[in-house]
């Protein structure tokens, strides 16, 4: 099980965010029917998390891990493609203190961060008491790593690739501190470690094949996070990975 939670949580993971990388550096033309269609298909997600968190099979979890990343997709092109995001739509400036700058970072995204933590919890409570979360936790180990980046970001990591962001967000990056790497990085990715290590050691004892499926599928995708972290912290020449999705968009360095 575990080999086989590797093959599906790389594949999708590679896939998804080379597809998200493409579709907000589309024209403008384009982007809306993209997002409309993420819109349906995510929508369908959300109407199927009952259904499918009430079975308990290899299908169906390898099925609710698909769904998760659907939805957790849609939440992303809301915020990148700049439908769902906050009400400070500006750079931050030379002048503004520490509390300002958090302030104001925080505004950029407010009502995006907002919208996830509604959508998780309305994915929460449709699959509560059932016997395959597989969905629930997916969407909540992507939620806590994201705002762990976030705060990276903000605090400071050696290395971010500002080139992925369409040019209507590029003001984000005036609120970031890259260059150095700030203590938050390493205590945030050694804390996920240590958390990924647990959830690999819970699917290892887990006695259902469907359990010990969704906690590996849950497990890779926290090694993928923390990899992310790495990316932040090193550079590795992480875009080599989704060259084919950076066409038609300004070539990443």
């Amino acid at each position: 099980m575990i080999w086989l939670a590797l093959v599906v949580a790389l594949l999708l993971w590679w896939l998804m965010t080379g597809l998200a990388l493409m579709s907000v550096h589309q024209p403008r033309a384009l982007k809306q029917p993209i997002f409309l269609l993420v819109t349906i298909i995510a929508a369908i997600a959300v109407w199927g998390v009952e259904a499918n968190a009430a079975q308990h099979t290899t299908v169906a979890t390898v099925t609710g891990f698909a769904m998760g990343l659907v939805i957790w997709a849609w939440l992303e092109l809301s915020y990148l493609m700049g439908y769902i995001t906050g009400p400070v739509k500006r750079p931050a400036t030379d002048d503004m203190t520490w509390q300002q700058r958090f302030y104001n970072a925080l505004g950029t995204t407010i009502y995006h961060e907002l919208l996830v933590l509604g959508a998780v919890g309305i994915v929460c409570m449709l699959g509560a008491g059932l016997p395959n979360p597989t969905i629930q936790n997916t969407l909540a180990v992507l939620w806590l790593m994201r705002w762990s980046t976030k705060l990276n970001l903000f605090f400071g990591v050696r290395h971010f690739n500002s080139q992925w962001l369409p040019d209507n967000m590029r003001y984000i990056t005036t609120y970031l501190r890259p260059g150095k790497n700030s203590w938050f990085i390493v205590f945030s990715t050694t804390f996920a470690t240590y958390c990924t290590y647990l959830l690999f050691s819970y699917g290892h004892i887990a006695v259902e094949p469907a359990t010990a499926l969704s906690l590996f599928l849950i497990a890779w995708l926290a090694v993928l996070a923390v990899l992310e972290h790495c990316f932040l912290m090193f550079p590795m020449g992480e875009s080599a990975l989704w060259r084919w999705a950076e066409t038609g968009s300004s070539k990443t360095p």
